[in-house]
């Protein structure tokens, strides 16, 4: 059976490069006598109805999948009523949404499936029992619509062994040369899950809805073999850093210190440079050395809020103030740069705490400072924000599509336009060093890529606003050859 699976956004945010989707497309190819395509909407939003029955005809899929985020659900039901109003194909809904509320999920009228958790098997299984009309009573990890009833299955399992998985095929999206020179960067993964349950982040909610291991942890040394084996598939077509997506890469020290000798056997430490997320707490002078010698160009860690009270008690991240000066001291002694997050507007924020965050970023100076606002994914969040007085504004939620802007959140002391007035504040406040260090490197030629970027990406159908926010993130900066 032939499968297609759509990146489904449509809302001019080009920088989810669907690692999820790639392994599952991947392994469907690899791994069953099945095949999946990518059809991918991302730089078609504006005419993404042609570039749909483009794709279809060209795939001729027997199936649609779809990866459902929480955010992009109003798109997902759009694209869902297209392909069955004009092709009239079965489609499977599978992501954290679809994971965290396969009910609600289910229930959507254009919907025939749902995939709970990790998907590779159970949707082998599926196309497996599809191809030969056998009923799906009895397939592990799925719910589906079947002559009029609804079978909900038992949960699947999350997979333990990732090394035994195929690499990932990005050849898979046609427009990956795009996504190479927009963002420059190419997405990794080497675990699945996180240990940690931060209360607006709604990764916890898929680890209760499946049994078995949720945080997993692949070889180290298969991971950097990964990392070179694409490099040295990419190379030379705008590629310049590996952005590795493991919440919490900097975990255990023996780990980590297995991965950077690895990367450097490899002798990619110089010719391609990586970035990790860490957390501040894992993070301490001798790994920040073993990192930068190994090529870490960019470490992304989470302030979240200069308030402590904010930080730790409503986002139970649980760092200190101390912790977070010395590890940026540290960093910067060894040439390591961080990208800084920050949340804006969360239960209990006030006019006051959000200056706090603000002061912390100005004083911290990372390297790139990201304001983001506050969305309410996880029942302990609206839960908070309830408690301290606060509400969600549901026709805001409704329009709402990314993480980056558009507040939808009344606190007791803080209006959703004051919190985004508090970001463009906090952006002025913050953008201003990062520029002129930008200008200064550059020179000229700061002004003729931005120039081009816009251009190009105007005619991609991309969002402005998008466009320069993420030229000053991820176009030529830190690691400009």
């Amino acid at each position: 059976m032939r499968i297609s699976i759509i990146n489904s956004l449509l809302g001019g945010d080009f920088s989810a490069l669907d690692i999820a989707i790639t392994n599952l497309a991947t392994y469907v190819n690899k791994r069953s006598r099945h095949n999946a395509s990518i059809i991918d909407l991302t730089f078609h939003r504006r005419r993404w109805k042609r570039a749909l029955k483009k794709g279809i005809e060209k795939y001729r899929p027997d199936i649609i999948g779809i990866s459902s985020n929480t955010m992009y659900m109003k798109y997902v039901k759009t694209i869902m009523r297209e392909i069955k109003s004009e092709y009239g194909l079965p489609v499977i809904l599978g992501g954290h949404h679809a994971s965290i509320y396969p009910g609600e999920a289910i229930e959507l009228a254009d919907c025939d499936a749902v995939c709970i958790g990790d998907g590779e098997e159970p949707l082998v299984g599926f196309l497996d029992r599809r191809e030969e009309k056998a009923s799906m009573e009895g397939l592990k990890g799925f719910w589906v619509k079947e002559n009029g009833r609804l079978i909900k299955n038992e949960p699947g399992q999350f997979r333990e062994n990732l090394d035994d998985l195929p690499i990932p095929d990005w050849d898979l999206w046609e427009d990956l040369d795009r996504y190479f020179y927009y963002l420059g960067m190419l997405y990794m993964i080497g675990s699945r899950g996180c240990p940690y349950r931060c209360t607006y982040c709604d990764a916890h909610g898929i680890k209760d809805a499946v049994p078995g291991k949720y945080f997993r942890l692949r070889s180290p040394e298969s991971y950097a073999q990964e990392i070179a084996y694409q490099w040295n598939k990419y190379r030379g077509r705008n590629l310049r850093l590996a952005q590795l997506f493991d919440p919490v890469f900097t975990m255990y020290d023996d780990w980590v210190e297995k991965f950077c000798g690895e990367y450097r056997r490899l002798g990619l430490q110089k010719e391609f440079r990586y970035s990790v997320f860490s957390r501040l707490d894992h993070l301490n002078e001798q790994k920040i050395k073993t990192l930068a010698q190994s090529g870490c160009a960019i470490l992304r860690v989470g302030v979240e809020a200069g308030d402590p009270y904010i930080r730790n008690t409503i986002y139970k991240k649980e760092i200190s103030d101390e912790k977070i000066r010395e590890i940026f001291n540290i960093a910067k002694a060894s040439g390591i740069v961080f990208t800084a997050y920050y949340i804006l507007g969360g239960p209990s924020e006030t006019p006051g705490t959000v200056k706090k965050t603000i002061r912390m970023a100005r004083e911290l100076d990372a390297a790139r400072s990201a304001f983001f606002i506050y969305k309410p994914f996880t029942k302990e969040g609206v839960q908070m924000l309830s408690e301290h007085g606060g509400w969600v504004d549901s026709k805001l939620w409704g329009k709402a599509d990314n993480i980056t802007f558009d507040a939808v959140v009344y606190t007791k002391d803080l209006t959703p336009l004051q919190v985004e007035w508090y970001q463009k504040k906090a952006y002025f406040l913050t953008f201003g060093k990062r520029l002129l260090r930008m200008i200064r490197r550059q020179k000229h030629r700061y002004f003729f890529r931005l120039f081009i970027y816009l251009c190009k990406g105007l005619l991609d159908g991309l969002d402005r606003s998008y466009l320069l926010t993420y030229y000053h993130i991820y176009s030529y900066d830190n690691v400009d050859k």
